[in-house]
């Protein structure tokens, strides 16, 4: 019926026109340092190892610049920018993300799509995952992740055709985001199901995982490429889920009230109910649901992929015996509305939990430093500036070097001990800027700043001297 085709194209254009807003990520600027001042000029390591130092900060001499694992990532976000400018960076995450939500809604059965449950999860996903819906590397692997997902529960037996596809698949992804031991993780569960629950894959044949495993070497880090995700899931990621949000825990008392998670934590239980509903426990997509849902409460960053992949679970059941499809009038006035909705979106913008977003096709400039850099250009004084995490990126990015910090750096101790010891009270924040020698401070208007008023008030040295909607600049004066 035309009317449940075009009921699935407003579903899937809701979800787009969340996509569509300026861009807030300030690693995408690093990308773009990254590639102009490594990648393009054919800077690498050797053996797995570091051969330069990392030339944009004062803070941490000889530290190691951690980079090339995500190489193609940058070169992808620089030559948009080169051929689009802002605007291609914004088409490239949009349609990757449109990518997997079309992986979504073509996912069999086909005719769920239209099911009453099945809008509703349709947009507690939306909803759930619009928080990262932004311009950052790692939305290549939520488009693999959700792709693995839909393939490895189409299939119940390995073919050449299909080792060799996912082979690529694993060679390509290496290259451009290290979030691969995820993927490694559904192929092992997917194989064992099938070699000990359905006996469709003999125990011989799992050495075919070997290449897969392989290819991920095939980079110019070589093995290296392999070792550096698990690394840093044991170390530096234990230090930022202490500090950074995006690392946190699903239930972190910090998203409690955030819509994002609310309609995460309403997504999992309703699918839930349908696993319990069907009995279905020791289904390959039940296991597959649980993984998904299992990562995305140890991690928020994970929710997004993770939402829409355990809708690809379990739409097979997502149906309310009670209250099965639309009518067709009913059908076409909830097209009216996610018609409405997505307009709104796309002229308007809206809010998320992180502030609102603006359907503007350039930087947003809540969350760019863009005039306070351009006085601190031309009026800079003697001394080092202090900036807060998220300005690090840009202000390497418009050649305002050396920074203290920025968000690609992996000494913990430095992390934990400077970056955020700066916000352990007056005393310490005296001792970092003498450490450092800091009589300039970038910082960001919305969050940080409340904290630096209380330390400066009582300083009367230090002076607000240029600010813009996102940032203030504030200078050590001579008294």
């Amino acid at each position: 019926m035309w009317v449940n085709k075009v009921l699935v194209f407003c579903l899937g254009l809701a979800a787009f026109s969340f996509t569509v807003f300026a861009i807030q990520s300030g690693d995408v600027t690093m990308y773009l340092a990254l590639a102009r001042d490594f990648v393009f000029r054919g800077e690498w390591t050797t053996h797995g190892l570091p051969t330069f130092t990392d030339p944009y900060i004062y803070s941490l001499p000889n530290a190691p610049l951690v980079w090339t694992h995500e190489y193609l990532s940058f070169a992808l976000f620089s030559w948009f920018h080169l051929f689009f400018g802002w605007p291609g960076l914004i088409l490239l995450k949009s349609v990757v993300w449109t990518t997997i939500f079309v992986l979504t809604l073509r996912a069999k059965p086909r005719d769920m799509d239209i099911s009453w449950l099945w809008l509703g999860l349709w947009m507690l996903a939306v909803l759930a995952g619009s928080f990262r819906f932004i311009e950052r590397s790692s939305m290549f692997s939520d488009l693999f992740c959700v792709f693995l997902f839909s393939q490895l529960l189409a299939r119940e037996r390995l073919t050449w055709k299909f080792q060799a596809a996912i082979t690529a698949l694993f060679l390509l992804w290496a290259q451009l985001h290290p979030a691969f031991p995820l993927g490694f993780t559904m192929l092992f569960m997917w194989s064992a199901f099938h070699t000990f629950k359905t006996r469709s894959i003999k125990p011989i044949h799992n050495l075919w995982l070997l290449a897969p495993l392989l290819a991920v070497c095939i980079h110019p880090d070589g093995f290296e490429a392999l070792l550096y995700p698990l690394r840093f899931s044991f170390k530096e990621a234990t230090v930022f889920k202490q500090y950074n949000f995006e690392w946190m825990p699903a239930y972190s008392k910090l998203f409690r009230s955030a819509p994002e998670t609310i309609a995460f934590w309403i997504l999992s239980a309703l699918c839930l109910y349908l696993i319990i509903r069907e009995k279905a426990w020791f289904t390959l997509r039940a296991i597959f649901a649980m993984f998904a849902l299992l990562v995305a409460v140890k991690a928020v960053r994970f929710i997004p992929w993770a939402s829409f992949a355990i809708l690809i679970a379990v739409k097979p059941w997502a149906r309310l015996r009670f209250l099965t499809a639309p009518k067709k009038w009913q059908a076409a006035a909830i097209c009216a509305l996610l018609v409405l909705l997505s307009a709104k979106n796309l002229i308007y913008g809206y809010t998320a939990s992180s502030g609102e977003r603006l359907p503007k096709l350039d930087l947003d400039p809540k969350y760019f430093p863009i005039k306070t850099v351009e006085f601190l250009k031309q009026k800079r004084i003697a001394g080092n500036l202090y900036n807060t995490h998220d300005f690090g990126s840009y202000l390497i990015w418009q050649g305002v070097v050396p920074v203290f910090h920025h968000g690609f750096m992996t000494d913990v101790g430095f992390y934990e001990n400077d970056v955020m010891g700066v916000f352990r009270g007056q005393q310490r924040f005296l001792q970092l800027a003498q450490k450092y020698n800091w009589t300039m401070l970038l910082i960001e208007k919305y969050g940080p700043y409340r904290y630096f008023y209380q330390i400066l008030s009582p300083l009367p040295e230090w002076k607000i001297v240029a600010e813009d909607e996102g940032s203030y600049l504030i200078y050590r004066m001579p008294n």
